[in-house]
Formats: C-alpha cells, sequence, structure tokens
C-alpha cells in the first residue's frame, strides 16, 4: 500500500528545487488538468438558491405578505421602469417581441404550489426561487418594476445573481464562465441592478451570445445598415435592443431600448419607462443616430 501511495504522490506532484534550493511541490499536469475538470464540473453543474426577503430593497415590514398572491403567466406584459436596469428590461422585452424568446421566457419561470417563484437561468443554469413573501415585499417596496409580476420575478432573480457575482468577485474572472456573456459585470453590492448589458440578460435567459455593432463615425457602418435589412426579411428571428448618441426625436442617451420592428420608412422602439408606448423613429434619423445595435439570433 506505501508503494501505490507514494507512486499516487509521485503523479500528482511534482518536486523542483527553488532558488534556495529547497525542495518545493507543485501540482504535476495530471494533477492540474484534473483540478481544472473538477472546476468545470462544479461550474456548469446546477445550482439552486432562494432570494431571502433580507436582500429586498425598502422592505416595510408591516405588511403581513404570505397573504398577497403574485399573477404569474410566464408572458411579459406592460411595465415601468424604477431602477437604473433599463439593459435588463429591455433585453427582456426584446426576448418578448419573438415567438422563440416568448416561449424560452414561458419555460423559464413558473408559480409553484406554494406560491414561490422559480426562474431557471439557462445560460449559467442555475435555478433561483422567489418565496412569495419576498416577492410581495419587493412588490409594495415600490423599488422595483411597476406592473408586470412576471418581469418583477426576473428583475429579482437577476439581482440576486449579479449580487452574488459581485460578492464572490467572480466577474472578474474573465475566463470564467460566471462572467456574463464574456463581459465584465457592472453594478455594486448595495445596488447590483446598476448598469449592464443588454446581452446579459439575453445570455442568461436563452444561454445563446449576442453580437452587438457600433456606429462610432459619422458614415453608418455596413454592418448596421446590413442588420436593418436582415431585421426586416425576418423580424421574429432577432431579439433587438440599442442605445442612442444623442438626444433627438424624444429619445435618451445612455439608456437601452427595445427594437421591435423596422419598415421601409421607419423604427419602432419600447422603452422601459413606459412599455405600454411605442416610440416611431424616421429609419434615416435611427441609423444616423443609433449608438449601437446589440442583436441575439434565435
Amino acid at each position: 500500500m506505501g508503494t501505490i501511495n507514494f507512486i499516487s504522490a509521485q503523479a500528482d506532484y511534482q518536486s523542483i528545487n527553488n532558488e534556495q534550493g529547497k525542495t518545493e511541490y507543485k501540482p504535476s499536469k495530471i494533477q492540474s488538468l484534473w483540478q481544472k475538470s473538477q472546476e468545470k464540473v462544479k461550474d456548469f453543474a446546477p445550482k439552486y438558491a432562494s432570494v431571502p426577503l433580507e436582500s429586498v430593497n425598502n422592505v416595510k415590514y408591516i405588511f403581513d405578505y404570505n397573504n398577497c398572491s403574485s399573477c404569474i403567466d410566464g408572458e411579459i406584459g406592460h411595465f415601468k421602469q424604477r431602477q437604473n436596469d433599463c439593459w435588463l428590461l429591455s433585453g427582456v422585452n426584446a426576448l418578448s417581441n419573438t415567438k422563440q424568446g416568448r416561449d424560452i421566457i414561458k419555460k423559464s419561470i413558473k408559480k409553484n404550489f406554494d406560491n414561490s417563484i422559480t426562474l431557471h437561468l439557462k445560460g449559467v443554469n442555475y435555478t433561483i426561487t422567489i418565496p412569495n413573501r419576498t416577492f410581495e415585499a419587493a412588490k409594495f417596496s415600490k423599488a422595483y418594476v411597476c406592473g408586470d409580476d412576471d418581469m418583477l420575478a426576473i428583475e429579482l432573480a437577476t439581482e440576486f445573481y449579479k449580487r452574488e457575482l459581485l460578492q464572490k468577485d467572480a466577474h472578474n474572472k474573465q475566463n470564467g464562465p460566471n462572467v456574463i456573456n464574456g463581459k465584465m459585470v457592472m453594478g455594486k453590492m448595495e445596488d447590483p441592478l446598476s448598469g449592464g448589458y443588454s446581452s446579459d440578460i439575453m445570455y442568461l435567459l436563452t444561454g445563446k451570445h449576442s453580437t452587438t455593432y457600433y456606429n462610432l463615425e459619422q458614415k453608418v457602418p455596413e454592418s448596421i445598415i446590413k442588420s436593418i435589412e436582415k431585421i426586416k426579411a425576418s423580424p421574429d428571428k432577432y431579439a433587438i435592443t440599442c442605445n442612442f448618441k444623442k438626444q433627438q426625436n424624444g429619445l435618451y442617451i445612455h439608456h437601452s431600448y427595445a427594437l421591435k420592428k423596422v419598415d421601409q420608412d421607419s423604427v419602432v422602439l419600447i422603452n422601459p419607462h413606459d412599455t405600454a408606448k411605442e416610440e416611431v423613429i424616421p429609419l434615416k434619423d435611427f441609423l444616423n443616430n443609433v449608438l449601437s445595435l446589440t442583436i441575439l439570433e434565435l
């Protein structure tokens, strides 16, 4: 048995002499590969969590939240933005503009027998449960999205996930699977939803990566013109978000919009400030003013 252990140790570690002449032991290539494989399994294995009441902003403890009930139907209805998370709301809205995106959302979220809500983030294989008490506390706090309950559930689950990334400093591991869509995670512990990319939430829900085209020159890039033509030809094939260079046509800068429709002369946008209202922009103005166009092919 001693010989077997010795051989195992030799396979796992290789000895080297350091500059001081002392022997050090470092993992061998076999051991390193084994460790990496274990880390990979750990990263992609199914994960489960529950959102605690304490994580909700502006909780009012005077209410009995257990007597309330959410309206979850797996569909995204109208809502109004309250947090600095236009990236999240527009990304979900962009998905809901397509049949496949609506199907993905419907399969991702469900209401359980105890009135809790479960959201599955396919991109990171993470299932997050929101107890009814936590959900209703968020709803009554008026600190989260107003309107559709499915959107509120997605917002709460994403906030929990982003806070976890920030807490673990996982967002600094550029090559790790916890970096959403390969980008650094924005936000801070006290406000994890503040700042992000619409491609982040679309990746979390679908497991698919988006492509972003930028318009940084005076002349509109060919990539954006071709993308618009593709969207015209197959509107239900793409989930699209965008933001703009200048405040014109009633548009905001540093703000994300979902692109709902493109025709020969105009573009229809949805502003997460109030999704019940459509904003129609002349196509020429849109092309000249758009700063970035993010497209997810479904």
